[in-house]
């Protein structure tokens, strides 16, 4: 996400992210870890026999 976008999402109480990217996830996730917390997350094999993984993660407001 941009950092518009991020700053946008972090008003929310709850966020969804889903990502296929664990470079920008980590990115993001810093800047919302400043609003809200991890509670939840999974990983989905989206495509098998590829090496791309997918992330979902259950953010909640501090």
């Amino acid at each position: 996400m941009d950092d518009e976008t991020c700053k946008m999402v972090q008003g929310y109480d709850r966020i969804l992210y889903i990502s296929c990217n664990p470079e920008t996830l980590v990115e993001n996730l810093q800047r919302l870890g400043q609003t809200h917390r991890i509670s939840r997350c999974a990983l989905f094999d989206q495509f098998p026999f590829t090496h791309h993984t997918e992330a979902g993660v259950w953010l909640e407001r501090l």
